[in-house]
């Protein structure tokens, strides 16, 4: 019976050993990035705001904002010579999958949208990335309405043919942009 037994219990020790110290090793490895400008967000942040220094703002009402970070606000970045954007990760057709950072301008109109990640389906969903769907947005300031035709007024902009949940991913974002802005209590 024992030698029917030695190589289950060998096994578990083993498998236990080797979890232990991938725990050991995650807890001694990991970076949290929460508060941290990664090489995707740098690369968005020069496309939306240009070259400059660019910091993250943690506690909003310290900074002298109105309001705190709502939860839809991945990260705030401040440009240094005081343009804003915010981070703002949504649902595509994927959970999650649309990343993207939306600048303002001190009217609280959009000034440029840059996408830092997207996890949507290759050649389609990908698709929201086009400078010519993103443009659609610019100097927007109310909320944006989707549509599956030519835009017929201001608020509308036209969904990407074949990619409808990434395109209402991004004007979600945008959406979450345009209202934030407004509560921050910047004086123009």
């Amino acid at each position: 019976m024992i030698n029917k037994l030695k190589p289950v219990i060998v096994l578990t020790a083993i498998t236990t050993i080797i979890s232990l110290l991938l725990i050991v090793t995650h807890a001694f490895t990991y970076v949290d990035t929460s508060n941290m400008i990664t090489d995707k967000l740098m690369s968005a942040c020069i496309e939306a705001m240009g070259e400059g220094e660019f910091e993250i703002v943690s506690d909003w009402k310290a900074e002298g904002y109105a309001i705190d970070k709502p939860e839809n606000i991945e990260k705030m970045i401040k440009k240094s010579d005081g343009t804003i954007s915010f981070e703002i990760i949504t649902n595509g057709y994927s959970k999650k999958g649309i990343d993207v950072l939306i600048t303002m301008n001190g009217d609280g109109s959009i000034k440029a949208i840059s996408v830092v990640s997207l996890g949507e389906t290759p050649g389609l969903g990908t698709k929201v990335q086009n400078k010519d769907f993103l443009l659609q947005y610019s100097g927007k300031t109310e909320e944006v309405e989707l549509v599956k035709h030519a835009p017929s007024a201001d608020n509308e902009v036209q969904a990407v043919t074949g990619a409808t949940y990434s395109s209402t991913g991004v004007t979600e974002a945008i959406n979450i942009a345009l209202s934030v802005y407004p509560e921050l209590g910047i004086q123009n």
